[in-house]
């Protein structure tokens, strides 16, 4: 029998697919080859053997190009880019031996000598990271997914070109389509590619035989200048850290690039290895300025270069976080993914020029002002679109400034949530702050639908810290500011130096130095070798949860901090007997929390109506964020919507709501020094200089006449009479910054109080209490002033204000006299000054008598003395009053008096008559 060869056309074609496929794998060849080459290392070999193999689709792509630079140069151009094709088709098609041509013939005549060329440029390639064990650290974003694209790419690619390929003369991309499929297939195996970055380099011990480097003696310093006593001993210290737990690599490079010395926290690694999937948040606490802002800078560039994610970051100093983020990228050796732009203005040139940027820096001013707007702009430009790639919102001390301040940035980013949400965002969202509950809750009333969780800084590395009390002699001299004065030494010395001062007691000018490092930050601040500052009962228990966060200095030092307290019987108790230590250890030194005003109607009232401005909104989601009925008052009865969406909530059914059409409001700036739109200006009586704001309703009692209250350094007085109620007005006088401060003698009574939550009885022992949230006209007097630090009383004629709030009601079924309420309620508002972020015109804590509501007991009412309330009652929940109770217990019991003394029992309850032993009794 014969044997019957196939047709030659199926010859062909089986011969055109198996050379097709040749081409094909040939990124898969090279791969195998450049593994072979590169040998083993300290990273896979396959992953860095991925890494020539992408090197070599640049050079396939400037091969390409050179080919059409030389054309051009030719005389084959006439004809078209591939010119030389048209003469080979007529060579081979009309001279003496004519063949049929194809134009995929053509085709692969292009393809084949480049897959030539590209194993042996993979090859050279592949030798040169050979010689090479570790360079810069690099991983592809999105491997995966991408590679999975890229894969699908050729096939599309060949079946898209295949008419034209049919066409007479389509010559004008044969290169590209030739060479596209092999480089995509090459493409998919460069996303495997990843090289690790080197291992901390571990630190020799230091020879014996060298001496160490010189370090000035801060302590010293301070001796000499009088800042400290002779006898002086520090009144905190930590050890510092070393843990010899190894850290990933890519975590230490970050820590590293960040500009930090030492290992990196274990929380570094256990956030950025989660936030892969969305909708997450984190909260990381007490952490003292500079670790903040290198714990942020590393979070910053793991988003930026390792997962690819888009960032949103809220800080007060956008500029400085931006350009660490820069010099953290500088330090790696690499580019940024695309720009990274800090303010408003730059971003919104940048959406108007259609350009996406990496992370955007913006502070809460700015992102109220029009930054969500800008990401809500769906023409003339790509905010919306940029808003819908966000990945991750970086908060910076989400819980830091006045109660007034804390509101305006709940609301802002409750606002910045429609925002992404409506542009379909998945992100999640990480927060620094003071810690705790309190925070933690906040974050989550900021994000609704986001549950938080709290990660432990866990530090591997971290400095030794020394904290000194600084000498009330030299504290109370006249003149220059004190912090000045301390820090004169250290900075002429060439010393890095910080004040902190959380409570704005200075302000810049007042500590500026020519020609020295000097960091001024309204936060708790261990930045250089020494610091200074000035801290209140809260901002005391908050440093010392962050001193053992400090990073380690260089060679080892210790950092010194001078601290200057006030002398109460709360600082004396805290600061005697390492209670401090004992504290925290029974769990008992809580972060103090940040009085957040969620219910305040005018407040929340003015965001609304800046959120319908913001893009387009609908009805539910405005509700859900800011209530209701609040929405349907803003909207009135006359709202008539043109159109409707559907709103899928997780686990509810789908609802159609209402969109509510720009315009419904004025766009305004809702951001204001004052809760109601009835301001009085407070103004310099010589330069006409602004210096703050107040409510018409407040500003009797507030700056009552005499008054001498501070202004960052500078201190002012309120001289009679000074009130003009037709300009709205109030100008008071400078007078010198050694004038002491006064307190005003405080009256307070409540009319027509309604309960808003129902009272709950607590049982602690023997002590048994009722609390509940009531709303109440407060009537405050003020008859006199005393001058802080100093004996005696000024009265002047009385002046009385009267607004509606919210107040804390703790009343007590078992009878007792007002001498104990009095001296209970004395003791609980010292007390709640270390809890809660807060000042003496925040909150006061008064004695009431039975009947404040009805069949209400006699007891205690703690006042939250802001026009609507500022979150005086959400913060005082059950926990904070058994908390707020065991300390008064225990100041009063741990002190040896019979019946109180000036270590235990507050001035004006000595002044009063003390009742110790009924305090005690009333506890329990």
């Amino acid at each position: 029998m014969t044997l019957q060869l196939p047709h030659p056309a199926v010859l062909a074609t089986v011969a055109y697919l198996m050379v097709w496929g040749l081409v094909l794998i040939t990124p898969v060849f090279a791969w195998a080859l450049a593994a072979l080459v590169v040998g083993p290392g300290p990273n896979s070999r396959w992953r860095r053997a991925a890494l020539p193999v992408g090197k070599g689709v640049l050079f396939s792509l400037a091969l390409v190009l050179a080919t059409r630079l030389v054309e051009a140069a030719s005389a084959s151009m006439h004809d078209g880019p591939l010119g030389w094709l048209s003469a080979l088709e007529q060579a081979l098609t009309h001279g003496a031996t004519a063949m049929t041509w194809f134009p995929v013939d053509a085709v692969l005549l292009l393809a084949l000598p480049h897959a030539a060329l590209f194993l042996l440029a993979v090859a050279v390639f592949a030798f040169q990271e050979a010689n090479r064990k570790f360079g810069i650290p690099f991983r592809v974003p999105l491997a995966d997914p991408l590679a999975l694209v890229l894969v699908v790419v050729p096939v599309l690619a060949l079946i898209a070109v295949d008419g034209a390929w049919r066409q007479a003369r389509p010559r004008a991309l044969l290169d590209v389509a030739a060479v596209l499929p092999m480089l995509c297939m090459a493409l998919a195996v460069w996303t495997r590619a990843e090289r690790l970055s080197p291992p901390p380099v571990k630190e020799e011990a230091p020879r014996p035989q060298v001496p160490a480097p010189v370090r000035a003696d801060v302590p010293a310093l301070w001796r000499k200048l009088g800042a400290l006593d002779a006898s002086a001993r520090p009144l905190l210290a930590t050890q510092g850290a070393s843990n010899a737990d190894a850290a990933p690599a890519w975590s230490a490079a970050a820590w590293r690039d960040a500009g930090a010395l030492g290992a990196p926290p274990r929380a570094l690694e256990e956030i950025a290895s989660a936030w892969g999937s969305p909708q997450q948040g984190w909260l990381v606490g007490d952490l003292p300025d500079p670790t903040e802002r290198h714990f942020l800078t590393s979070c910053v560039l793991l988003a930026l270069q390792r997962e690819g994610l888009p960032c949103l970051v809220i800080s007060d100093e956008p500029e400085a976080l931006r350009d660490a983020v820069l010099e953290a990228i500088s330090r790696s050796g690499s580019w940024p993914s695309g720009p990274l732009l800090a303010g408003e203005a730059a971003m919104r040139e940048a959406f108007a020029g259609n350009r996406m940027p990496a992370a955007v820096f913006l502070d809460v001013e700015q992102l109220s002002a029009g930054g969500i707007r800008a990401l809500a702009e769906t023409r003339g430009g790509c905010g919306r679109s940029w808003a819908r790639s966000v990945g991750l919102v970086l908060l910076s001390r989400v819980d830091r400034g006045t109660p007034l301040a804390s509101t305006h940035r709940m609301f802002t980013l409750r606002r910045l949530e429609l925002a992404l949400s409506a542009a379909g965002a998945r992100w999640n969202v990480l927060a620094t702050g003071v810690g705790g509950a309190g925070t933690r809750g906040l974050v989550e009333q900021m994000f609704p639908g986001i549950s938080v969780r709290e990660v432990p800084f866990a530090p591997r590395a971290a400095a030794p810290v020394r904290v000194w009390r600084v000498a009330e002699g030299f504290r109370a001299q006249p003149g220059t500011p004190w912090v000045r004065r301390a820090l004169e030494p250290v900075v002429g010395a060439k010393l890095p130096a910080a004040v902190g001062d959380p409570g704005g007691a200075f302000d810049l000018k007042a500590v500026d130095f020519w020609g020295g490092e000097l960091r001024f930050v309204r936060d708790v601040s261990l930045f250089g070798v020494a610091s200074v500052g000035t801290l209140d009962e809260a901002w005391l228990v908050a440093a010392y949860r962050a001193l053992p966060h400090r990073v380690p200095l260089a060679d080892g030092q210790a950092h010194d901090a001078l601290w200057g307290l006030a002398d109460n019987p709360v600082t004396r108790f805290l600061t005697r007997d390492g209670n401090l230590d004992g504290l925290a250890r029974h769990g008992m030194l809580m972060p103090p929390r940040a009085l957040v005003g969620y219910h305040n109607g005018a407040l929340a009232t003015a965001h609304l109506k800046a959120a319908m401005q913001e893009g387009t909104q609908d009805v539910e989601s405005l509700a859900a964020v800011f209530g209701r009925s609040r929405v349907e008052q803003v909207l009135g009865p006359k709202f008539r919507p043109e159109r409707h969406v559907v709103r899928l909530a997780q686990g509810r059914e789908p609802v159609r709501s209402p969109v509510v059409p720009a315009g419904v409001a004025e766009a305004v700036n809702p951001l204001r020094r004052t809760v109601s739109e009835q301001v009085v200006r407070i103004l310099d009586v010589h330069s006409g200089q602004l210096l703050t704001e107040v409510d018409r309703l407040l500003v009797e009692t507030r700056y009552y006449p005499g008054r001498v209250f501070a202004v960052g350094d500078a201190r002012y007085e309120v001289p009679l009479h000074s009130l003009d109620t037709k300009r709205n007005e109030l100008r008071v006088k400078p007078v010198p910054n050694d004038r002491p401060l006064t307190k005003p003698q405080l009256r307070i009574q409540f009319e027509s109080a309604h309960v808003v939550e129902s009272p709950q009885t607590v049982r602690t022992g023997r002590c048994v209490y009722q609390v509940c949230t009531l709303d109440a006209t407060v009537v405050e007097s003020v008859t006199g002033y005393s001058q802080v630090g100093r004996p005696g009383r000024v009265d002047v004629g009385a002046v009385s204000c009267r607004y509606r709030t919210r107040v804390r009601g703790v009343f007590f079924p078992a009878a007792t006299t007002p001498n104990v309420l009095f001296h209970l309620a004395r003791s609980a508002d010292g007390v709640l000054v270390a809890h809660l972020l807060s000042n003496d015109e925040d909150m006061d804590v008064v004695p009431v008598g039975a009947g404040m509501f009805p069949e209400a007991p006699a007891g205690i009412v703690v006042v939250d003395r802001h026009l609507q309330g500022m979150g005086v009652a959400e913060a005082l929940d059950l926990a904070l009053v058994d908390d707020t109770f065991k300390w008064v217990r225990a100041i009063l019991a741990n002190c040896k008096c019979p019946n109180g003394c000036p270590e235990c029992t507050p001035q004006d309850v000595l002044a009063s008559g003390p009742d110790k032993s009924g305090v005690l009794g009333l506890l329990g």
